[in-house]
C-alpha cells in the first residue's frame, strides 16, 4: 500500500490531512482484519507545516524539525541484522536511501529517508518536507516513493501479490516493476500488462491540485536515462502513457496510474 502520507497520530508528523488520515485508517483496519499488509511511505523529518496567520491575513508556514529518536520506529534490518540501505536513480546519479520500520498493530510501515550523509545536501533534503519545495523536489520525492518503495520491499524479501497506489504520487512503482519484468525477458508492453493486472489505484481528490502533472523537460531530466536504459523504451512512448487529450507533452501521474492498473476505485 503506497501512499505519500500516513496519519496515525499527531506525534508522528508524516501527514497533512485527509489523505494521510485515510491511509492511516486503512492500515489500522488491515491490522484489525489480520490482512497480510505492508505500507510504503516517506520519512519527513520536518513533517508538514504548522499554519499561523499574520496581521494582514497572510498564511505563515512554520516547519519544525522532528527528533527521529522520539518517533515510534527503528532502522530496517536485513536477515543478518545489518541496517538496510538501497539506491535509486535520479537523473544521471544514484542516491542512497535509509529504510525505517514502524508498526501499526500487526502491520508494517516502511519509510524511505534520503537524509544520508553519503548524499549531497540537495539530495539529503528530498524527503525533508511533505509537499514542500518546487516541482523538482516533488518529482524526486515521487521517484523515491515509487521506484525506491519497490526496491525497499525487494531488499526485505517481500513479494506482494497486490500493489495498491493511493493517489498518483507513488505511480512510478509501475515502471520499476516493469523493469523487473523486462529483466526476465518480457518486452515493455507485456511487462506493463503483467504489472497492471496486479495493481489497484484509488484517487479521492476531485480538484486539479491533487493530481501531479510534470512537464516533458522535467521528466526527461530525472527519468530519461532510466526509461531508455532500463525500460528499453523511446521516451516519447513513455510520455504518452501519462498524456491527456488536453496535453500530450506533459506527464499526468493520475493518467499514468490509470493506464498502469486494472482495478480502480475513485
Amino acid at each position: 500500500y503506497f501512499c505519500a502520507e500516513f496519519g496515525f497520530h499527531e506525534s508522528f508528523p508524516i501527514y497533512s490531512g485527509g489523505l494521510g488520515i485515510l491511509a492511516g485508517d486503512h492500515c489500522k483496519a488491515a491490522s484489525d482484519l489480520g490482512v497480510p499488509f505492508v505500507a510504503i511511505g516517506l520519512l519527513y523529518q520536518r513533517g508538514y507545516f504548522n499554519q499561523t496567520i499574520d496581521n494582514h491575513g497572510q498564511q505563515i508556514a512554520q516547519y519544525t524539525p522532528t527528533n527521529i529518536n522520539n518517533l515510534p520506529m527503528h532502522p530496517a534490518l536485513d536477515a543478518n541484522g545489518r541496517v538496510l540501505k538501497i539506491q535509486v536513480p535520479i537523473g544521471d546519479r544514484r542516491i542512497n536511501l535509509k529504510l525505517w520500520e514502524a508498526k501499526a498493530g500487526r502491520i508494517k510501515l516502511l519509510l524511505l529517508d534520503s537524509n544520508d550523509p553519503e548524499n549531497s545536501e540537495e539530495d539529503r533534503s528530498i524527503t525533508y518536507q511533505l509537499y514542500g519545495g518546487d516541482r523538482h523536489v516533488r518529482i524526486k520525492q515521487e521517484i523515491v516513493l515509487g521506484i525506491g518503495g519497490v526496491r525497499a520491499l525487494r531488499a526485505l524479501n517481500l513479494a506482494p501479490t497486490i500493489w495498491h497506489i493511493n493517489e498518483g504520487h507513488p505511480a512510478l512503482q509501475i515502471i520499476e516493476r516493469c523493469r523487473e519484468q523486462i529483466e526476465q525477458g518480457l518486452n515493455f508492453d507485456a511487462a506493463l500488462e503483467s504489472v497492471a493486472a496486479a495493481t489497484v489505484f484509488t484517487t479521492h481528490t476531485p480538484v486539479s491540485a491533487g493530481h501531479d502533472i510534470f512537464d516533458q523537460t522535467l521528466m526527461e531530466q530525472y527519468l530519461g536515462r532510466y526509461v531508455i536504459d532500463e525500460l528499453k523504451l523511446p521516451f516519447d512512448a513513455f510520455l504518452r502513457l501519462g498524456g491527456t487529450p488536453e496535453n500530450q507533452h506533459s506527464f499526468n501521474m493520475t493518467s499514468f496510474a490509470l493506464r498502469g492498473s486494472r482495478f480502480h476505485n475513485g
